[in-house]
């Protein structure tokens, strides 16, 4: 802002004008409604006398404690008066002692003289009036309000008498006082605002000005604060990070410990588990082997360390899961009993036969489980809760999740072929509701009579997870359901198919044996789970013996009519 344009507007419309700034020719610039001196003209400034320094009028401007007025400009730079550049402008108590013309006081005679003998001016408050004027003169704050005392105790008339004495007997230049007044207020908010954003630490020397700080590799264009910035954010994340990298290479000890510690509570597992399981593996540097490191901290995340089986019992190990096998069961029933078919608009994909979809979804639901397994580190530690079945702590949502749970490819390739293979058949034959109840209560009740032989047997560390149970469930319905038909296998030749063929009790009846003889030579079944296949069997046999027997009945209580529309026998 220039010192022209802060004159102009400090200079009000109609009373309001500092001494020697109001032009004489009425005709020059008018800004904001004042006048102002027009750059073009001469100025010869009358004098104004100190009492007509008052306020504009019908316009209500509001005394701050130092009896200053606002300016009546809504510009974020229009500020009091009262913050002019006068060292006794000051805030606190409103006492304004000006500066006095000469060093000795004037006496009561001179006093009179200047005033005039009908003012009845005291000596100490005409000293004063003196002082206050004539440090207004020099400070070039004429129009600030005189102190209230003054106002008070001394007329206008007699002010201006003292003003005028003044400037005959000690002149100056009060225009230069006012200029020099702008400049000093402006310096002085300048300053003000370097001091302040050099408390913030945002103020620095710009580039191209001497003793501008130059930056990185002498970078002329200065110092830049956001890449210092970003700099102190880089170097607190590097220190985070190393601070996690060392707490997470120093864990290695820790996990030794809380191995030993598990070790020594659960004294059944030392049978089990080789030597090598039980020794913490060390730890990968993350700053070298990254994705090694990442995958290590998933593992012991999904590792549980602090579970105490030495006070775990039979009963609580079993109890649970036997009363979950039992209530599932019933729901499997209730299932078959109550299911409605959709109609062919309202399913999912209405152009798959509703066996090929039921049996992609089975596979689907393997996969993505599988999937998990393989490459998704965060999610073991879940599926190490549900989705396998632990002897030493069950959980019973372990039972129906492991039915879906697979780690090796070959055993999942292997138990998807025959859910395809043996699966839609049945499924076909019996129907989605029947078909779905005996997969899942082959599954659950395999798993549960896994659980209970290895419990009972003690062998706590023993784990079980596979669809093997469910499969069996519906191999056992298949050969029971075609007990008496003779089948083969797709890929024997057609001229042995005859020969080849087998009958579904007989199969069934090989499955079983071949099954017991796993159990009796450990070397062949020991990573097979035998009695989970037996379980399955089990529900699988009796499933299609109930649906055989029920099918019997309705067709008793059919008529012969009905049997013949619907292409039924006996």
């Amino acid at each position: 802002m220039s010192n022209a344009f802060c004159v102009a507007w400090r200079v009000p419309c109609s009373g309001l004008r500092s001494s020697s700034l109001l032009p004489s020719n009425p005709t020059s610039l008018r800004l904001f409604g004042c006048i102002s001196p027009s750059p073009a003209v001469p100025v010869n400034v009358a004098r104004r006398p100190a009492s007509t320094l008052r306020p504009l009028p019908g316009i209500t401007h509001p005394t701050s404690p130092r009896g200053s007025i606002r300016s009546p400009f809504p510009f974020s730079f229009a500020r009091s008066f009262a913050n002019s550049g006068s060292r006794y402008a000051q805030s606190g108590p409103p006492v304004e002692n000006g500066i006095q013309p000469r060093a000795k006081p004037f006496s009561q005679a001179e006093i009179n003289a200047i005033f005039g003998p009908s003012a009845r001016v005291s000596h100490s408050m005409g000293n004063r009036v003196l002082a206050v004027l004539h440090g207004r003169r020099l400070n070039g704050t004429p129009e600030l309000d005189l102190p209230r005392d003054i106002i008070l105790a001394v007329r206008g008339p007699s002010r201006d008498k003292a003003l005028e004495w003044l400037r005959e007997h000690y002149p100056l230049d009060e225009d230069a006082a006012i200029l020099a007044r702008f400049e000093r207020e402006e310096r002085e908010a300048e300053e003000r605002l370097i001091r302040r954003a050099e408390n913030l630490g945002l103020y620095k020397p710009q580039s191209g000005s001497f003793g501008a700080e130059l930056g990185e590799s002498n970078d002329p264009s200065g110092r830049s604060i956001l890449q210092e910035t970003r700099q102190r954010n880089e170097a607190r994340i590097l220190a985070e990070e190393e601070k996690r990298r060392q707490e997470w290479l120093e864990g290695e000890a820790q996990d030794r410990e809380k191995m030993q510690r598990m070790v020594e509570r659960n004294t059944a597992l030392q049978k089990y588990e080789e030597s090598s399981a039980l020794e913490a593996r060390p730890r990968a540097d993350p700053s070298q082997r990254p994705f090694l490191a990442w995958i290590q901290k998933h593992h012991l995340q999904a590792t549980d360390w602090d579970i105490d089986i030495s006070h775990v019992t039979t009963r609580s190990r079993l109890l649970p899961g036997l009363v979950f096998t039992v209530i599932a069961l019933g729901l499997c029933y209730v299932f078959a009993q109550n299911y409605e078919p959709p109609a062919k608009a309202d399913r999912i994909w209405p152009t798959v036969p509703p066996a090929a979809a039921t049996a992609l979804a089975i596979v689907g639901a393997n996969f993505g489980i599988f999937a998990l397994w393989k490459v998704c580190p965060p999610a073991w530690r879940m599926l190490n809760r549900y989705f396998i079945t632990v002897a030493a702590y069950p959980r019973t949502a372990s039972l129906v999740g492991n039915v879906f749970s697979h780690q090796s490819f070959l055993h999942l390739a292997g138990n998807m072929f025959v859910v395809w293979w043996v699966g839609t058949q049945l499924h076909d034959e019996i129907g989605r509701g029947n078909f779905l109840a005996i997969y899942l209560a082959s599954g659950i009740f395999g798993s549960f009579a896994s659980l209970t032989v290895n419990v009972l047997r003690g062998r706590l560390a023993v784990t079980s997870l596979g669809a093997s149970s469910a499969i069996s469930g519906c191999l056992g319905s298949w050969c029971t359901l075609h007990a008496d038909d003779k089948f083969t296998f797709f890929f024997v030749p057609k001229e042995w198919q005859e020969t080849c063929s087998i009958q579904g009790k007989v199969f069934l009846t090989g499955l079983v044996l071949l099954e017991l003889v796993n159990l009796r030579f450990s070397a062949i079944g020991g990573q097979i789970d035998n009695w989970a296949h037996l379980g399955g069997l089990l529900i699988g046999t009796l499933s299609a013996l109930a649906h055989k027997r029920q099918e019997k009945e309705r067709l008793e209580n059919t008529s012969w009519f009905d049997r013949m529309f619907r292409g039924e026998s006996k």
